[in-house]
C-alpha cells in the first residue's frame, strides 16, 4: 500500500488546484476506492491475507475446520416459546461439530479463536397468531448462539461473553427472561416478521413474512489460559423482543411468553433453518 506524504500543501501556502489535485491523487493511490478495494476490505483480512506463512498483522493459522450441520436439502423447525412460563422451554440444538468425544481443539494461552456460521432460514406462522405476537411488537426476533464443550462428555456451556438467554430480569420495568445485549458476543439475530399498520384499528394490523434469506454469525476470543475444546454447537430459541429493563438498567433481549400455558398448540410461530455451516480458525501471533 502506498504511503501518503503531505509535501504539496503546507500551513500558510496558497491553495492551488494543482497542489490539491496532487494530494487527492496520493490519497486515491494509497486507498483506492473501487470495487476491488471494497471487496478486499469487507473480508477479515487478518485471517485471510494470502501470505505463504502468516496472515496480515503477523497472525499465523494453527488449525481450521468446517462442517455442514444442516444440509441444504434438510430442515430443522424451531417452534416459538410462546407457551413457556419463566422461560422453561429448552433451546433447540441445531447441530454439533465435534470429534466423537476426543480432543477437538487444543488452544494455548493467547491463541486467537474465530468461529463463523451461516444459514438459510424462513420464518412463518402455521396458524393464526396467539398473543403476544401482534403488530404492536414488530421487532420480535430469533436468537442463534454458540456453545462449547470443555471436557469429554461434559456439560455444554455458552462461550465466554455469551449469555444463557434465560436469565431472570423480571424484577424491573420492561424486564423478562433473556440476556443483556452486551452479553451477546456469539449471537445471530433474525427478525421474525414485518408487522405494520395500515390506517387505524386492530383490523388493519398486518403481518408479512419475508422469503427465505441468509443469516450470519461470528465469534472472536483470545484465550486467557490453555483450553481444550471437545465440541462446538449452535442453539436456537425465540421469540425474543429487544427492550430496556430498569433492572439491571440495561438493554436486553427478553423471551416473549404467555403468562400461563393456555394458548393452543396450533399457534405455531416458528423458524425453519437449513444449509447451516460452521467454520473455525485457531491462530496465534507470530
Amino acid at each position: 500500500m502506498s504511503v501518503i506524504k503531505n509535501t504539496g500543501v503546507k500551513r500558510g501556502d496558497k491553495l492551488t488546484a494543482t497542489a490539491l489535485n496532487a494530494e487527492f491523487t496520493a490519497v486515491n493511490t494509497a486507498f483506492t476506492m473501487d470495487a476491488d478495494n471494497f471487496r478486499n476490505e469487507a473480508l477479515d483480512q487478518p485471517a485471510f491475507n494470502l501470505n505463504a506463512t502468516s496472515g496480515k498483522s503477523g497472525i499465523i493459522l494453527k488449525q481450521s475446520g468446517s462442517k455442514m450441520l444442516i444440509a441444504s436439502a434438510a430442515t430443522v423447525y424451531v417452534p416459538a416459546n410462546e407457551n413457556a412460563v419463566a422461560s422453561s422451554a429448552a433451546a433447540t440444538q441445531l447441530g454439533i461439530y465435534d470429534n466423537s468425544g476426543a480432543a477437538f481443539i487444543i488452544a494455548l494461552q493467547n491463541d486467537i479463536f474465530r468461529v463463523y456460521w451461516q444459514f438459510k432460514h424462513f420464518t412463518q406462522v402455521t396458524a393464526a397468531k396467539s398473543a403476544p405476537y401482534d403488530a404492536n411488537t414488530s421487532n420480535n426476533c430469533w436468537a442463534i448462539w454458540l456453545e462449547w464443550q470443555l471436557s469429554s462428555g461434559g456439560a455444554w456451556a455458552q462461550v465466554t461473553g455469551q449469555g444463557n438467554m434465560e436469565t431472570d430480569y423480571t424484577g424491573g420495568s420492561g424486564g423478562g427472561y433473556g440476556s443483556k445485549t452486551q452479553d451477546l458476543k456469539a449471537t445471530s439475530i433474525s427478525y421474525h416478521s414485518l408487522d405494520y399498520h395500515i390506517g387505524a384499528g386492530a383490523s388493519n394490523e398486518l403481518q408479512a413474512f419475508p422469503s427465505a434469506r441468509m443469516g450470519y454469525g461470528q465469534y472472536y476470543f483470545k484465550f486467557t489460559g490453555n483450553t481444550t475444546i471437545y465440541g462446538l454447537r449452535l442453539m436456537c430459541k425465540g421469540l425474543y423482543e429487544p427492550t430496556y429493563a430498569a433492572t439491571p438498567s440495561s438493554n436486553i433481549l427478553r423471551i416473549q411468553q404467555a403468562t400461563a400455558p393456555v394458548h393452543p398448540a396450533t399457534s405455531n410461530n416458528r423458524i425453519q433453518v437449513s444449509g447451516l455451516e460452521i467454520s473455525y480458525l485457531l491462530m496465534r501471533n507470530e
